[in-house]
């Protein structure tokens, strides 16, 4: 979408740290949709609510390549047939929060953990006459891709955006199923989006989307939240809608925002708080409730604040971590430290893509900043994650996942690659070291040339100076 939507709350939430302890150390972090929001992304953010696992793993949803022939069964699209993320194959008209775009261009953003070689990225939209409270199935989607964007097999940017023309054909209440397939591995990204096709013609006035009431966090008795409102010449105090939790129940993060729109509702003239019903009628909801301000009203924000002190608390900071380590003769390190303020017992694990154990140090850090070294075993080229765990003295166990990549030592000689490194880009000529032996091979002329690129994890055939038929492909130098 050409505008990315943000409210910048007035106070700091910390509320990743105790959650961490949900997350599995075999997790492995990839990446997601985040604007617009994939359901995955928004129970991170806590626009949907009752997500299970994925609200801590919004990078995660990841399941077998080659939809819509494989690929994850019908009625766990969502999930990508991940059991611990089973909740978001949950589909009612009702269920997930939406995101308004219109049809024609439209800016897709995707926020990579590990940036794998990319093959493609794929967008699927539901059919206009698609059931919303049927599970997702290919029956639900058009299964032409409307938009595809080629990976070239390289690393893309951990930050990306696509310029996609969404059908015209499309209004109301849609599904979009956004693909991303990695090149290294077997398996795709699956991200849903739910979105609500904007064609003005409900309403008698116009309403734009200027924030958002996220529910990011329980509130106590005593505690304040509020609108702030603002238009070109600033915050305007007077049209602020203030609410004050009076009981526990009022407090629970899936409540106060509703309260808070309903009182928008009823105090303000220019603006309205909720989600759009079928009909176009801005309604509150329990969960996210989306901010609206009429046109001409001159409001081109609002955000959230809150009247609540934050609480200190510990905090554990990782620094000096590469996103890739070389290999160098079989033997690969990896290095960072670690900052703590105060007294913890810190562990970290380093495991490969499939999650074998390839590493783990275990060290006390006393309000310092101290040095890891992991010896990996066994390295190969490749995605690995890195679980940090802290166990502080008195409070909450803290708990981070990181992501980096192994790749080998810089080509000897004239070497033009180390194999695999490239392998889109090999030719007849094309020299390549090969680190399992130490050899140099190259490229055989046309019409050998072809069978140079032939290669994947799986099928090893090619594969110069150690593949079974190597030899019809390279000449040993």
């Amino acid at each position: 979408m050409r505008h990315q939507k943000s409210i910048n709350q007035s106070i700091s939430l910390s509320l990743v740290a105790s959650a961490g302890l949900l997350m599995s150390s075999a997790a492995l972090a990839h990446g997601y949709v985040k604007s617009p929001e994939s359901r995955a992304y928004a129970c991170n953010q806590g626009g949907n609510v009752n997500c299970g696992a994925v609200q801590w793993e919004p990078q995660s949803v990841e399941g077998p390549s080659g939809f819509p022939e494989l690929g994850p069964v019908d009625g766990k699209l969502a999930s990508a047939g991940q059991g611990a993320f089973a909740p978001l194959d949950e589909q009612s008209s009702t269920r997930w929060s939406r995101s308004d775009i219109s049809a024609g261009w439209n800016e897709f953003s995707w926020q990579f953990t590990a940036n794998h070689v990319t093959r493609n990225w794929r967008y699927y939209l539901t059919e206009q006459n698609w059931d919303p409270n049927k599970p997702l199935s290919r029956s639900s989607f058009d299964l032409t891709p409307f938009c595809v964007i080629e990976g070239d097999m390289v690393q893309p940017p951990k930050f990306v955006t696509h310029e996609c023309n969404v059908p015209a054909r499309a209004s109301g209440y849609q599904v979009i199923l956004a693909l991303w397939e990695v090149g290294d591995t077997a398996n795709s990204f699956y991200n849903v989006i739910d979105v609500n096709f904007n064609d003005g013609s409900t309403t008698p006035d116009t309403w734009s989307d200027v924030g958002n009431i996220n529910p990011a966090l329980d509130l106590k008795v005593g505690d304040s939240a509020m609108t702030r409102v603002f238009t070109a010449e600033g915050e305007q105090a007077s049209m602020q809608t203030s609410i004050t939790i009076e009981n526990t129940q009022q407090g629970l993060k899936n409540n106060w925002p509703h309260l808070l729109a309903t009182a928008v509702n009823r105090e303000q003239t220019k603006m309205k708080a909720g989600q759009k019903s079928a009909t176009g009628e801005i309604v509150p909801v329990y969960g996210k409730n989306e901010i609206f301000a009429k046109d001409g009203s001159g409001i081109n924000r609002v955000e959230v604040g809150f009247d609540i002190a934050p609480e200190p608390g510990n905090s554990v900071e990782v620094s000096s971590l590469a996103d890739s380590y070389e290999i160098n003769e079989g033997k690969a390190l990896v290095s960072f430290d670690i900052t703590t303020n105060t007294d913890m017992q810190v562990s970290v694990q380093l495991s490969s893509h499939n999650g074998q154990a390839s590493g783990f140090q275990s060290q006390q850090v006393n309000s310092t900043t101290a040095s890891f070294e992991i010896d990996v075993i066994e390295p190969v080229v490749g995605h690995y994650h890195m679980l940090v765990k802290a166990e502080p003295t008195q409070g909450e166990v803290i708990v981070q996942n990181h992501d980096l990549f192994l790749t080998e030592a810089a080509a000897p000689g004239d070497a033009d690659y180390v194999f695999p490194q490239g392998i889109v880009d090999y030719q007849a000529g094309t020299t390549v070291f090969q680190p399992k032996n130490g050899k140099t091979y190259q490229c055989k002329p046309f019409p050998y040339s072809g069978y140079c690129i032939q290669w994947s994890e799986t099928a090893t055939g090619f594969e110069p100076g150690v593949g079974s038929d190597w030899g019809l492909a390279w000449i040993e130098l």
